[in-house]
């Protein structure tokens, strides 16, 4: 699977870290640009485990753009791996690709004879084939990732409080102490009612607020 391919459909794999619903090369709403890369690896191979940390930092440089990097290994000892997984600072998918569905549709295609292993894929096409700590990697990563779609969430408007004090009187303490930790307000040193509705009127009714999604 040379570059310019497509991805086929893949979800017959393992999650070992990571969103456990994450596919590959399943649908892109329209508009969208949704960039992937694909790492194959094993726990016995040394230049594999030297490229971890470097894949950590892309996965964290492009936190905020959709930008997924998924390690790939087919050995069949779950629990080795997700033993292996948790002493390493893998901050990025990790899956089991049990069935060797990511191995027969992408690795061998793609003419790869050795390990590590990378293609950024970007929209299911495949822009980068190769190892992942190749210069031209990292080079042709940043500029997909210049142009994937943000995943960054606007923080949302709370509404300003409108009630009077008698009518925040009315409400439940609870209720009350929700409507000041929504907006990260502290109320320490508020024990009784009235005070948290004092504390409320004073900081919410003509302040705004925001929470992100």
């Amino acid at each position: 699977m040379s570059v310019g391919s497509i991805i086929p459909f893949i979800d017959n794999f393992v999650v070992i870290k990571g969103d456990p619903n994450i596919t590959i090369g399943g649908p892109v709403p329209n508009g969208h640009t949704k960039v992937v890369v694909l790492e194959f690896w094993a726990t016995w191979c040394g230049p594999c485990l030297q490229s971890i940390p470097h894949l950590s930092e892309l996965q964290r440089k492009y936190k905020d753009v959709d930008v997924t990097i998924i390690g790939s290994t087919n050995e069949q000892d779950e629990q080795k791996i997700r033993n292996f997984v948790q002493g390493q600072p893998m901050d990025y998918t990790v899956v089991l690709d049990k069935h060797h569905a990511l191995h027969s549709k992408v690795f061998k295609p793609s003419g790869a004879t050795g390990i590590p292993f990378a293609a950024i894929i970007v929209n299911n096409k495949i822009l980068f084939s190769g190892h992942p700590m190749d210069p031209n990697f990292d080079r042709i990563l940043e500029d997909a990732a210049s142009k994937a779609s943000s995943t960054r969430k606007e923080p949302v408007a709370l509404p300003l409080i409108t009630q009077t004090y008698d009518e925040l009187m009315q409400l439940r303490p609870k209720e009350l102490r929700q409507i000041l930790d929504e907006r990260g307000i502290k109320s320490t040193g508020c024990s009784e009612k009235s005070e948290f509705a004092k504390l409320i009127v004073e900081t919410c009714s003509s302040t705004q607020y925001y929470k992100s999604e």
